[in-house]
């Protein structure tokens, strides 16, 4: 057998497959076929039943998620298909009861966290970012604010709090002083003063909102099925602030749409927010620009060939922020 680095990507998925296929076996349903669905950061299995019902198996890249943030995601997903009819998907549980499944094999470094899913039915709200839908949207945050702040975890659910732009567990190399050499001084001291204030917009936040939040919850991550908007990938599922909640999701549309359609659909958002939560005090496009430097962290230990790119486009942001106190993309 082929050690693990030496197989090609194809090959790598061959063996991913077969352990899904394996994960499959530990589950009470009858398996009529399973066909990789997608690969985005994790590879996706669509599973058809000989009754006719649909799942999805989900394999979470090692290290992406650690098996506590996965089981956060099913605990809150049991919760919430118990106590709401807001239509995320259900977990199923294998056959000794567990939501999710670590699986490891001969030729396969790591463990690889299976989790099923019931398939939801619709298509990407991706593709109709309507002022009415984007109400709903509001609507559903607020929906999973309520539960998440009334609902009571049981032990050993995650302690985990976004609190700080980085608070995932990852390194911070930005501020190093390996990667200070790609900064121009500028450019280093106007990241030093949003990194600072993004801090000190968490630091401001009332503490007495935190509660559970999907903590990726953007117009990709929601179906539309006949009016209804159904909520899904869960992974990121963490104590945090509604403030942060919105402005990761509100920032995925500014990016999507540009600024001038954004502030329209912004509003229709916090209107169908405001039919049951009032709106989170703060300043979510501080919160925003911490996203940003997250992604420059992350560009600076994984891509440092485009980094100096990066602190260019993000140090001319970073400057029109100041002057304007918005976000222009």
């Amino acid at each position: 057998m082929k050690d693990w680095v030496d197989l090609t990507n194809a090959g790598k998925l061959r063996r991913i497959s077969n352990l899904a296929a394996s994960a499959m076996d530990l589950y009470d349903i009858d398996v009529a076929s399973m066909n990789l669905y997608c690969f985005a950061t994790n590879p996706l299995y669509a599973v058809h039943t000989a009754g006719g019902d649909r799942f999805i198996l989900r394999m979470a890249y090692p290290g992406w998620r650690t098996f506590e943030d996965l089981e956060a995601e099913a605990v809150w997903l049991d919760a919430l298909d118990r106590d709401t009819d807001i239509g995320a998907p259900k977990i199923m549980h294998s056959k000794d009861g567990l939501a999710v499944l670590p699986m490891k094999n001969t030729g396969i470094p790591k463990t690889w966290n299976a989790t099923l899913m019931t398939w939801l039915p619709g298509r990407l709200l991706a593709h109709y970012l309507t002022s009415s839908n984007l109400e709903k949207m509001g609507e559903l945050f607020a929906e999973l604010h309520v539960h998440g702040k009334s609902w009571d975890p049981p032990e050993g659910f995650s302690k985990r709090l976004f609190c700080h732009f980085i608070s995932r567990d990852e390194p911070d190399v930005l501020f190093s002083a390996d990667t200070a050499v790609n900064f121009n001084p500028d450019d280093l001291e106007i990241f030093v003063r949003i990194r600072d204030r993004v801090e000190a917009e968490y630091a401001s936040l009332d503490k007495g909102d935190i509660r559970v939040i999907h903590c990726d919850l953007w117009h990709e991550n929601i179906k539309l099925d006949h009016g209804k908007l159904r909520p899904f990938d869960f992974e990121d599922t963490v104590w945090g602030f509604r403030l942060h909640d919105i402005a990761m999701g509100m920032l995925d549309l500014l990016e999507t749409v540009r600024y001038d359609k954004y502030t329209e659909l912004l509003a229709a958002f916090r209107l169908g927010y405001e039919t049951i939560l009032d709106w989170p005090e703060g300043n979510i496009e501080v919160l925003q620009l911490g996203r940003l430097l997250w992604k420059a962290n992350w560009t600076a230990r994984f891509g440092k060939d485009y980094l100096g790119a990066r602190i260019e486009e993000y140090s001319s942001l970073f400057r029109r922020f100041e002057e304007t106190g918005c976000i222009h993309l």
